[in-house]
């Protein structure tokens, strides 16, 4: 396992970017910062209070991440 600290921090627009392009394009999650991801939690087993469901991203850098998914129609 790679140590976080040889990663450059990630960002809200590299995951945003990443997301996008996975869904848009199908793009590789390979070829995305996503790569990094170490973990990924659903909201219940990450124990986040909130009645949405959602994603937490755990990234090699130690960043973390929090996708909300809510259904609009």
């Amino acid at each position: 396992m790679n140590d976080y600290r040889d990663y450059d921090e990630t960002t809200e627009e590299q995951v945003e970017d990443a997301l996008l392009g996975i869904l848009r394009f199908g793009e590789s999650i390979d070829n995305t910062v996503l790569a990094n991801t170490q973990n990924a939690l659903s909201y219940r087993e990450d124990g986040v209070l909130t009645m949405n469901r959602g994603v937490v991203l755990q990234m090699a850098d130690g960043t973390e991440f929090q996708i909300t998914i809510v259904q609009s129609r």
